[in-house]
């Protein structure tokens, strides 16, 4: 009889673990998301590469059309990075910015030496890391960001490196 209520003493515990686990889990995914979906949009869309040259095209692309390339370099588990993800880009003043740019995931989700590699030559010590490429081709070190910004930060950010796109009707 003993036994018996060991184990279901041990088996309320774990139950009791598990719901717990599941609450925390539903709560902190209604955290991530805004309180007032209605002023959301969905993120820009983006041209993912997974290799030194297609990103080396996409950047040459975006020479080409004469726009800011905007280079996010993330992984599928890297939280940061779905946070920018879910929170700084689908924010409509910032993803009205993203969209005046030429927008490329650099997926490192992997972990392959080819990853490895491309973080190197692009000098990426941590996800996640967005960078910024001028229309003449060449990298704008001083606004690279690592780590999480929320929408009003990033868009303080693209202001302060002169890199707010106006269309060309609010010109």
């Amino acid at each position: 009889m003993r036994q018996g209520r060991r184990f279901a003493l041990t088996a309320g515990v774990l139950i009791a673990a598990l719901g717990a686990s599941a609450l925390y889990i539903v709560r902190s995914q209604q955290a991530t998301t805004p309180a007032n979906a209605s002023h959301t949009v969905d993120a820009p869309t983006f041209v993912t590469v997974n290799s030194q040259t297609a990103l080396d095209e996409e950047l040459a692309n975006a020479a080409a059309s004469q726009k800011v390339a905007f280079v996010d370099y993330y992984a599928d588990w890297c939280i940061p990075c779905k946070q920018f993800a879910t929170q700084t880009f689908t924010d409509p003043g910032v993803a009205q910015q993203l969209n005046r740019m030429h927008r490329i995931k650099v997926n490192l989700s992997h972990n392959r030496p080819e990853d490895f590699a491309l973080m190197r030559r692009q000098n990426v010590a941590g996800l996640p890391t967005l960078d910024f490429w001028l229309p003449s081709g060449e990298r704008d070190d001083t606004a690279r960001v690592t780590g999480f910004l929320p929408p009003e930060t990033f868009l303080s950010h693209l202001s302060e490196h002169g890199l707010m796109v106006r269309a060309k009707s609010e010109e």
